[in-house]
Order: structure tokens, then sequence, then C-alpha cells
């Protein structure tokens, strides 16, 4: 019998702002892989679709068109919901396959996922919408047995800050030794690789002189078209996306999107595409959106003096992280002036343009703020989407319409659970 599985998000999901403010949580990434890809090792012979929020639907169809979002073709199969947040699969996939009637799957109270016999859901179309399905499920909980599982859950996005080397070691350790060898890769005089048999590498790569890539505490991956420019040092573990520059400094241990400019010191840290971090500065135990751009100088802090645990600022509540070592949370499309300094556990939103060489003590920042800590305006929708699509422009690409949408309802403070499933077994 066949399976689909469907990722969706709950109402949790701004538990993860900023990080979820133009992405469903399922797309964030730990190391190398996003969190539904980490799904598709678990069930490798499974259709996947999305059940998207309606504030990021169309953004998602548009940028992962392989899958359908808020469609779900079961044919005469059988349909696994599972959580986007889900951090480790542990018994989960084994449960799945041995189970022979639609089942819940809970991890103290809170639903892993949810599976769906075929003959449960006949009174559906075969094409029908997440929710349709949810409306089923609500409606025969009292026949529909759980399960207890050890699967686990990501929580906050500072869980994902946690994660990022364990991330990074598992998904490298998993797919680097099935690379295929690199082609028309130049290594420059000087360059020094320590471990080299846990350094994979992509095609059409550029290795100046007097590079250091240590291996030793980890896996480093470059991905094709990079170059990596004299007195650059990467530790181990690290990955780091195609067609990215890496210039004088040192990454350690973190995940670097595709398409970043990155410089200076950065450790332990999440960026998505397009990341501009060229200067010297350091960013330490960090998530940075797309499109984020570091003036040169700006540091964050990601440990107060008295090493106690960081308490932030999310969605309005106050979270103590239980961590020591918390950075920076950045949405979207934000921009430092340089010598910008942040505070430990800082949470900031997108399209925010943040200046005057201070130090920012606002443990949240909303979106669209300009200006310095303590004396913000609202940074106006025209103008900022004007730099968004010149930030685009000098990277060879556009910003869809589906975002400059999504961005207008940001500006407007219209954040909508519409579309996240809280699943009704009671």
């Amino acid at each position: 019998m066949s399976l689909t599985l469907c990722l969706y998000e709950d109402s949790r999901f701004r538990q993860f702002l900023p990080a979820t403010f133009l992405r469903p949580i399922y797309t964030l990434r730990p190391g190398v892989l996003t969190l539904f890809e980490r799904a598709t090792y678990q069930f490798p012979e499974a259709e996947i679709c999305f059940a998207a929020r309606e504030d990021v639907a169309a953004m998602t169809a548009g940028q992962y068109p392989k899958y359908p979002v808020n469609i779900i073709k079961r044919g005469e199969g059988d349909v696994l919901f599972a959580n986007g947040r889900i951090r480790e699969y542990g018994n989960l996939a084994e449960l799945v396959k041995s189970a022979t009637i639609s089942t819940v799957f809970q991890n103290n109270g809170v639903v892993v996922a949810v599976f769906l016999k075929g003959d449960l859901a006949t009174s559906l179309p075969a094409v029908a919408s997440p929710d349709m399905y949810a409306d089923i499920i609500s409606r025969q909980a009292a026949k529909i047995p759980t399960v207890p599982t050890t699967a686990t859950m990501y929580n906050y996005c500072f869980d994902l800050m946690n994660d990022i080397e364990k991330a990074l070691v598992d998904d490298l350790t998993h797919f680097g030794p099935t690379l295929p060898a690199p082609a028309n890769v130049h290594l420059h005089d000087g360059v020094s690789l320590i471990n080299d048999e846990s350094i994979f590498l992509g095609n059409d790569i550029t290795i100046y002189s007097n590079v250091a890539i240590n291996a030793e505490p980890g896996p480093v991956y470059i991905g094709a078209n990079c170059r990596i420019e004299s007195g650059a040092v990467i530790t181990g573990p690290v990955f780091i996306g195609a067609n990215s520059v890496v210039a004088a400094g040192h990454i350690a241990g973190s995940s670097i999107g595709h398409t970043c400019r990155i410089g200076g010191e950065v450790e332990a840290s999440i960026f998505h595409s397009y990341v501009n971090k060229h200067h010297a500065g350091f960013i330490g135990h960090s998530w940075v959106g797309s499109w984020v751009n570091f003036g040169a100088m700006t540091t964050n802090s990601d440990l107060k003096n008295n090493y106690s645990p960081i308490r932030m600022s999310i969605d309005g509540q106050q979270v103590d992280t239980g961590s020591i070592k918390v950075g920076s949370f950045i949405g979207d499309h934000t921009k430092f002036g340089i010598g910008t300094l942040l505070n430990t556990g800082i949470n900031i939103g997108v399209c925010c343009n943040i200046f005057g060489g201070s130090l920012v003590t606002d443990k949240e920042v909303p979106s669209f703020s300009w200006g310095s800590s303590g004396s913000y305006q609202q940074y106006e929708f025209e103008k900022a989407t004007q730099t968004a699509h010149r930030s685009a422009e000098r990277r060879n690409t556009t910003i869809s319409d589906a975002e400059i949408g999504l961005l207008y309802s940001i500006s407007r403070g219209e954040i909508k659970d519409a579309g996240t499933i809280d699943f009704d077994t009671t």
C-alpha cells in the first residue's frame, strides 16, 4: 500500500518567530538538510506534500514546486501527517510501518504524527485539503488509538541553534561519503586540509592560498561554485551552500546557506540564503534569515558576563532558554549599519533597518523598525521593499510577488494562524 506523507505546522509556529514569518517550520534547516528533507529519509518511498499556513502557502509553493501545497492526492493509499517540528524520529518510522489501523502518535501529550488508513478516509475525494483530513480525524477521535513514541520535537528557534553541530555531523556522515568526486576544483599552494577524508567539495570551487580547513572536530562540506579567499579558517562541522564566498576570518560549527558572503567570525550559527556578512565582526549562536546585511564590525553577544541562563522575548512572551550561550535571531531582509552591537538573546523581526553604532538592548525588535535602540520609527513599506528588490537585483534574482504580499501583511501586523493544524483527538 502506498503512503502519502504530509508535513504540517501546529499553532506553535509562533514560538519560532522570526524564522517562521516567511516560511513553514518544516523548511527550517538545523544542519545541511531541512526538517522535511530529514522526514524523507525516514520514509523514502512516500509521496511528499505540505500543509502550509495561508500566509506562507504561495511562497512555499513557489520555492518548492515539486511538492503539492495544501493538496493531498492519496489515491488508494494511507496518509501520514507528520508534525513539522519533529527533532528526532526515534521509533516513529518503525511504529508507522507496523501500524495496521489508524493511529495517533504522541510524546508527552503532544501529537507528533497521525497515521490514517485509507479506509478511514473513504468519504473524502481522492484530492482533498489537509483541513478536510483534520476534520475526519477529529470526528473519528474516539475510534483512533493513541500510541506513545520516542520521537521528540523542537519547541523554539533556539533549539535549532543548539542542534547545529549534531545535525551537521548526522547529515554529513549520512550522505557525505556518497557524494561523487568533485570536478574543476582549484586548490592554490599553501592550502591546509586537516582530516581531508571528512572534507567534501562540490564542483567548480576555488580555494586560495593561506586557507585552513580543519575537519578533525567534524566534517566540512563546501558547495558548488564557492570561493574561499586567503586568510579564511574553517573548523568543522561546517556546511557552506553553493555560490557562496568566504573571506578572511573564521567559521566554526555553522550552517551557511547558498549565495552568502561571509567574513569575520561566525560560530555555531545558521545563516539562510543571500546573507551578506563580508566584513569583520562576530556573530555567534544565532539564527539569521535570508537577505540580511551586516555592516562592518556588526557584532553580537552570545554570553552574559555572569554566565547565567539567557531569557528571550518571542512573540511578546518571555522565555527562559535554559542556555548560557544564545545570540541573535534575525528576520529576513533586516539590515545593520556599521558598528552595530547586539545584546544577548535579542529577537529582531523582518525588514528592520538598525543603525547608529550603539548597543541594541531591546529584547524584541518589531518587524519594520527603523532607527537605533529605544528610538525606532516605522520603516515605510515602500522603502523597505524597494531595498529588498535592489538587494535581489545585485544577486541577479528577484523577490516574488507572493513574498512582497506577505511582507505587506507583516508590516500591518497581520500574522494569522489559519492553516495550522492542532489535531483534536480527545
